[in-house]
């Protein structure tokens, strides 16, 4: 679903990662080389979830019956795992070194003009890249008519606009904490501020990493489907005409656009007593259910029929 939001980010991080470089190897500044390091990074991750995507639309097989719609989360973690460990360490280290070593550090003044443009550009660009992701939560926002933004994302299930909601969100902080330390860096021509800043760039990625892999750990474990979704499905099959009974429910996420349903349900005795009255029952629930949740298919519905207890009792 994030494909244009994912094109943007990775367009954006790549243009702006080569701009970083170029000024941080002329400043020197440890925020700004932070920063080329988050760029190229994000570059690299956008490719995995595009590497992602492209694997999701295999065909089932013998061996992935339900198909191949988690490797989605599966790379999404990764990147979750490469923001922490690649560009919140790489951000970290530099930080260190600086506030370790500050007579390593040489200042320049004469490029803290060139400094303070390109960062005001990534803010820019970076926010263009938000702006983009934040749109197509919206419009999912208004398609399932939620109140609240973060609760469609939640149910969007998306791994791929998950990931870039939360590297565009961490890309603005870190270019916004870089600006404000280079000012400072600059007026103060303290070395250590600059390394302060780097530091706080690598904690909000580290941190922001941590979440996105728990985040989608639940998804590779197996986690259900959002509470609304339940409560619509459990809604049309108690009141489904032949159904005493919805005894069980059980959900799972496969994919943005894919999910699991098992259901235990007591089914009218004159239901049970025809011929061919269950099966035919669940075949029109089964188109029912589809037609509710269009992330359903039937070859991925299934339902179990229970004996009514008032046959048990008679037996």
């Amino acid at each position: 679903m994030a494909g244009s939001s994912l094109k943007a980010a990775l367009s954006a991080n790549f243009i702006i990662g080569v701009i970083k470089t170029i000024v941080g190897f002329f400043t020197g500044s440890a925020a700004m080389i932070s920063e080329a390091y988050h760029s190229f990074a994000d570059t690299f991750n956008q490719i995995l979830l595009l590497i992602g995507v492209n694997r999701s639309k295999k065909e089932p097989d013998i061996e992935h019956p339900f198909g191949y719609k988690k490797v989605q989360f599966f790379w999404a973690f990764v990147v979750a795992v490469l923001i922490f460990g690649v560009s919140g360490g790489l951000a970290l280290f530099e930080g260190i070194e600086i506030i370790l070593h500050p007579s390593d550090h040489e200042f320049h003044p004469e490029y803290f003009p060139w400094q303070i443009a390109v960062l005001s550009v990534a803010i820019i660009l970076e926010s263009f890249a938000l702006k983009t992701a934040i749109n197509e939560a919206q419009a999912y926002q208004k398609k399932v008519k939620s109140e609240k933004l973060l609760e469609a994302v939640e149910e969007m299930q998306d791994p791929v606009l998950l990931s870039l909601l939360v590297e565009d969100s961490l890309a603005l902080t870190g270019l916004i904490i870089a600006l404000i330390g280079s000012i400072i860096t600059f007026v103060t021509e303290n070395p250590t501020w600059d390394g302060i800043t780097a530091i706080s760039i690598g904690i909000v990625l580290m941190i922001g990493g941590i979440l996105l892999a728990r985040e989608n750990k639940r998804y590779l474990i197996g986690v259900s489907v959002s509470t609304r979704i339940k409560s619509q499905i459990k809604d049309m099959v108690e009141n489904f005409e032949g159904v005493v009974e919805l005894n069980s429910m059980k959900t799972m996420i496969l994919g943005p656009d894919d999910m699991l349903l098992a259901l235990e349900v007591t089914f009218e005795p004159y239901v049970i007593e025809s011929d061919n009255g269950v099966a035919d029952e669940i075949d029109k629930l089964e188109i029912e259910l589809c037609k509710l949740v269009p992330k359903l298919t039937p070859n991925k519905i299934f339902i179990e029929s229970q004996v009514p207890k008032i046959i048990s009792e008679e037996e």
